[in-house]
């Protein structure tokens, strides 16, 4: 008789992984429940007791049902166990000392601490980081709380002084600012940010006091660190030494947005977190040490603690960042299993280094570090071995054996790791894997001298610098490779994450190639990623079948405007780019952003309604990056670097610009239309804000009519010359709610139910004016404003408007 087997996969074999699972579940939970951390303990609570009692009765009774009541109580205990320990660690709930400091917001206090870490930004400007030890308040108050404080130090007020250095004991004024969140989709969360590093408050600096270097007799890793970013500069050349820092010790600091950029799209940027790569750069000459070890007494022990002091260390030197805590926690469990011959496995080490990485800070499974550099190494221990036992005899045995397992090993990772990439990048280096076969070997050798050559220039510093020659040419070489290839147009290509679902998918293939030496295994997991499959067609078909809408985003970019339209044919075009400054424009930081993440990577037009910065800003960056069919105008000439800017890089890139004025119209879906009221023909006003750009959208049954910055003169000519067509359901409130705009023969004649005004909060203008919020709000308009909610969200379906902050 044929007795039927079937597979279990041994997840008694995997306790961390298991643990790991069950412990991320119960954080994700509290992340998007947020409910109070005592209903966790409650739940925690109750499971451990039932559980405890259900092993306790099934020892002594043996009963099935008991069993099972026990397994499933220990699933939620270590669930809600998961979901209690990010509640205590929450870093969305500001700590006690940011809630008081957040009070004095725009007033001016004065601290006293240790500069944590020093950064020059692109704009010239300085972040300085410090430990804050005490606080004076107004009154003489002094609060000896400790905490971490983000200072902007800008020169163009006060010098950066000379010497300081991280570990320097340093007084100083300065203004706190607010934090706001992110207010707009797609855009980078710079206060979520801070807060996940220990950061709730930031000021500008007004006043440095004393400073002071720390003792020699106290050891503080700041210290440590500045001494050994000295070494470096030192050792290497002036235009090799941000690199060199990155590269050896992690710090990116002086960095250039443009090189990170560069070496993200050549798929090099991991050489720079310095992870498990590096740790295995220091892990390898240890490897080849340890039969010595085997052979004297105490030879193990004293060989595992002078690599976990080595790890340690090393991990100090770098900010203890998650990808080097990982790499040396699974380095320090591999070296035992190694010196003590006990059995090891990948797998459930890797495990372990995350739990650890989540007891001490729940909040690091939302870090990209943390999920870039564990789900590199899950991706590798599963499928790498798969397929290199597939790789042909004459390949893995010859000289390009080697050489030929690191492109793969690169392939396999890069598209491992394709979702993360692609969700939080939005871009995908084509060439990384050849890159990473030219690049990581030299480093094998760059990286252990580079940093054996440092405590050596405290010595024989001449003699340092000679030996490390070679290291610099490297690095030279590697920025010269990094720059090219970059810049080759099929190196990288932008990618977009339609559905969450992707990554299920993604992740079931990765375990359906895992899984293929296991027959029973590999067709459960090919029937999971066709069911998959499936159900992401079906949420296709039912998107296509749903009745089409027009989406309007609009932006806040403070004081400025900016529209990006999705018309219901799937066309997509903008209404002005908002603003700019000289460190600043809404293209680079708001509009790019969020295009990037919902995948557009063309605009069918973008309408320009005059020509002032805070309308123009995002041009000149938005032309070099977004293709673009046309640019419409209102044919106003304006005298502006800014202005002639983006002419001539349209002049460049051959994008047409259009002027249009009044009784035009202009289509680019044909389910709905464009009218051009404004400006009308001939008109010379010298202000361009009369000679706004006034378009409307009719989709349907719904009308929304966008006015650009006219004023009363201009709403007054379209209310005489079209009465009955700027009739409107939804106004764009013209001129930032200016007392010159919004007059009332164009409020009555609109007669709009629902308006929006795009503005800054604090702006020097004192927009919203209240004589234009009067008239508006006597027309019965419902008004909305991104200074208050950020960026907001309308949807037409042809019948009805619906708008969302």
């Amino acid at each position: 008789m044929e007795i039927k087997q079937s597979y279990q996969f041994p997840f008694a074999s995997y306790p961390a992984v298991r643990l790991l699972l069950l412990m991320a579940a119960g954080i994700l939970l509290d992340y998007h429940l947020q409910v109070s951390s005592y209903i966790w303990l409650g739940l925690f609570a109750t499971s451990a007791s039932i559980y405890l009692l259900s092993e306790y009765f099934y020892q002594e009774f043996l009963k099935a049902g008991l069993y099972n009541t026990a397994i499933c109580c220990y699933l939620i205990l270590i669930i809600a166990f998961g979901a209690s320990w990010h509640s205590f660690f929450d870093y969305r709930t500001p700590p006690e000392e940011a809630q008081i400091l957040n009070a004095y917001t725009w007033k001016e206090l004065t601290f006293s601490g240790t500069v944590h870490q020093i950064r020059q930004t692109n704009t010239g400007k300085y972040q300085i980081d410090t430990n804050v030890d005490t606080t004076l308040y107004p009154n003489d108050i002094l609060w000896d709380k400790s905490y971490r404080i983000r200072t902007i130090l800008d020169p163009a007020d006060i010098p950066f002084p000379n010497g300081l250095e991280l570990g320097d004991q340093i007084n100083f004024s300065a203004i706190i600012y607010p934090l706001d969140p992110k207010r707009n989709p797609g855009q980078f969360d710079y206060k979520d940010y801070l807060s996940s590093i220990g950061i709730y408050t930031q000021a500008g600096i007004t006043n440095i006091g004393n400073i002071h270097s720390s003792p020699a007799s106290v050891f503080r890793w700041t210290s440590l660190r500045q001494k050994v970013l000295d070494a470096i500069e030192h050792n290497f050349s002036k235009q090799t030494v941000p690199l060199a820092k990155a590269l050896l010790i992690g710090h990116k600091n002086e960095l250039k947005r443009e090189e990170k950029i560069a070496f993200s799209r050549a798929g090099l940027s991991h050489i720079m977190a310095v992870s498990g790569l590096h740790v295995g750069f220091i892990l390898a000459p240890f490897w080849i040490c340890i039969p010595l070890f085997w052979t004297f007494r105490y030879g193990k022990e004293i060989g595992l603690f002078l690599l976990l002091m080595l790890l340690f260390f090393y991990a100090g030197l770098t900010g203890f960042s998650a990808s080097v805590m990982r790499a040396s926690l699974v380095g320090g469990f591999l070296a035992y299993g190694k010196l003590f011959n006990k059995v090891r496995n990948s797998k459930n080490l890797t495990a372990v280094a995350a739990l650890i990485l989540l007891l001490i800070n729940p909040g690091n499974l939302f870090t990209i570090g943390f999920q870039l550099s564990f789900s590199a190494v899950y991706v590798i221990l599963l499928t790498a071995p798969i397929i290199s036992r597939k790789l042909p005899a004459w390949i893995q045995y010859r000289w390009y054996g080697q050489p030929v397992m690191v492109v793969i090993i690169s392939f396999i990772v890069q598209l491992g790791l394709f979702p993360l990439l692609a969700y939080h990048f939005g871009e995908f280096s084509i060439i990384g894997p050849f890159a990473n076969a030219i690049v990581v070997p030299i480093l094998g050798i760059a990286v252990p001298v580079g940093l054996l050559l440092l405590p050596l220039s405290s010595f024989l510093p001449d003699l340092a610098h000679t030996l490390n020659i070679p290291i610099d040419y490297f690095l030279g070489l590697l920025d010269w490779f990094v720059t090219l290839t970059a810049n080759w147009p099929w190196s990288w290509m932008q990618v977009h994450i339609r559905s969450l679902l992707f990554f299920s998918i993604w992740t079931a293939i990765i375990f359906l190639i895992a899984s293929l030496p296991i027959p029973k295994m590999r067709w459960k997991w090919l029937a999971i990623v066709l069911a998959l499959l499936c159900v992401d067609q079906a949420q296709n078909i039912i998107q296509k079948i749903q009745p089409a809408k027009l989406h309007i985003t609009f932006f806040d970019v403070g004081q400025g405007d900016a529209a990006l339209v999705k018309t219901p044919a799937g066309k997509h075009f903008l209404i002005d780019t908002g603003r700019w400054q000289p460190d600043y424009n809404s293209g680079k930081y708001i509009i790019i952003p969020y295009l990037k993440q919902k995948g557009i990577e063309k605009l069918d037009g973008i309408f320009l309604s005059h020509p002032h910065a805070d309308h123009i800003g995002g041009m000149p960056e938005l032309i070099d990056n977004i293709a673009i069919d046309t640019i419409y105008n209102s044919g106003a000439k304006y005298d502006s670097q800014l202005y002639d800017t983006y002419r001539r890089k349209a002049t460049e890139k051959t994008i047409p610009i259009v002027p249009l004025t009044a009784g035009q119209q202009v289509v680019l879906d044909p389910s709905m239309r464009i009218f051009i009221y404004g400006p009308a023909q001939n008109i010379s006003d010298a202000n361009v804000n009369n000679r706004s750009l006034i378009l409307e959208l009719i989709y349907g049954q719904t009308q929304m009519l966008f006015m650009g910055d006219a004023e009363h003169q201009q709403e007054q000519r379209i209310a005489r010359h079209y009465p009955q067509l700027i009739a409107t359901d939804f106004l764009k409130v013209g001129h930032h709610g200016s007392k010159t705009s919004s007059s009332t023969p164009l409020l009555q004649q609109a007669d709009a139910k629902a308006g929006i005004i795009s503005l800054s909060k604090q702006n020097q203008f004192h927009h919203p004016h209240p004589a234009a919020i009067q008239r508006l709000q006597q027309d019965s308009v419902s008004l909305y404003f991104t200074s208050l909610t950020g960026a907001i969200q309308l949807w037409s379906d042809g019948s009805r408007i619906r708008i969302e902050k």
